[in-house]
């Protein structure tokens, strides 16, 4: 029997958003951009509902439908984590090796997300340039050194990764000169080959650091978000950004684990106490960037009245309707993509 294909990608996973369920079993959900004034500022979701988009990490190689990287993801970061979340957020002992299961989460969670994907799409026709470059210099090294044969099944080695590559060549018998083409493309496979180097090899920098857990100050909860990994580069009071990365000096990474839980360090400085309940004005300062940082959705386990005011939303019916089509159009174009550039290997 064929597994089923999981199309229901869900980039901020059920098993984390659980922490911040209500009574009900629900997460109350604040939407940063919405179509009419009438739509409630809170409205609450089962975790199931929310944070997902069909087929955002599904491929099609050699013609099928794979669901590889959410079977990866799923195995490899959230099965594994789950239960060092609850022990976590229930204040217990963590070990060595629960924390290097929870700082692999937090890496999982950071490069996943579609604000992420919008980050990767801007960066990469600089990138695929001279990725462009240096495949058709190496082409040329081969063709000189070990002839034609060489190069005809270039792009079905290099795919084997998943990496889009075409080469196409055109050369004709007892010529001296001829055509080599490379052609690439910017989209999803570009993107889930740079989450699972991330994953696989720079996030190492993250199990460097020194971690702690902080809380809130009393009367205050954590949020988090769609985008929940928040990578501050902070300057001075009221001065910062959030476009820090996993290794930048003096860096703040904050990651909400629930409600009265978040992983946080300093890069570079003495570790926080861990289990410390932070200052009043920290804490407001921290639910700043952790709203700041947020793409279109908001998650808390309570209808807290100070996030629209931190963040006050889009409304805007037509804006609403090009982003959701404008996914489902970018998702269709990339699968017809893939169908082109992932061909059967013979």
């Amino acid at each position: 029997m064929m597994n089923r294909l999981h199309s229901k990608n869900h980039y901020v996973p059920e098993c984390y958003l659980q922490r911040w369920e209500n009574s009900a079993g629900k997460v109350y959900v604040y939407r940063t951009l919405v179509s009419h004034p009438n739509v409630p500022i809170w409205k609450p979701y089962f975790v199931s509902a929310i944070a997902y988009q069909r087929h955002l990490y599904t491929q099609v190689i050699s013609g099928n439908e794979s669901d590889a990287l959410e079977t990866w993801l799923d195995r490899e970061f959230e099965s594994p984590a789950n239960p060092i979340l609850e022990k976590a957020t229930c204040n217990r002992r963590l070990s060595k090796q629960d924390w290097e299961i929870l700082i692999k989460f937090l890496a999982a969670q950071d490069v996943r997300t579609p604000a992420k994907l919008l980050e990767h799409l801007k960066r990469m026709p600089k990138i695929l340039g001279i990725t462009l470059k240096e495949t058709l210099q190496e082409l040329k090294r081969k063709l000189k050194n070990e002839g034609i044969d060489s190069i005809k099944n270039y792009s079905k080695t290099k795919n084997t990764g998943q990496f889009p590559i075409k080469v196409n060549t055109h050369i004709e018998e007892g010529a001296e000169e001829g055509i080599l083409k490379a052609n690439t493309y910017a989209g999803r496979s570009t993107w889930i080959h740079s989450i699972k180097h991330l994953l696989n090899h720079t996030s190492e920098i993250l199990h460097t650091h020194k971690w702690s857990i902080i809380k809130p100050a009393k009367g205050y909860f954590w949020p988090t978000s769609d985008n929940p990994v928040v990578k501050v580069n902070y300057y001075s009071p009221g001065k910062y950004d959030l476009k820090g990365g996993w290794g930048n000096p003096k860096g703040n990474i904050l990651f909400p684990i629930g409600p009265e839980h978040a992983l946080f360090v300093q890069i570079d400085d003495r570790p926080i106490p861990k289990g410390s309940r932070v200052s009043e004005q920290l804490t407001k300062e921290l639910i700043k960037f952790i709203v700041g940082n947020a793409n279109r959705l908001i998650f808390c386990n309570t209808e807290d009245v100070d996030i629209p005011r931190i963040r006050k939303r889009i409304i805007d019916q037509d804006r609403l309707k090009r982003e959701n089509e404008g996914m489902k159009n970018w998702l269709k174009e990339n699968a017809d993509m893939e169908r082109e550039y992932f061909f059967r290997s013979k």
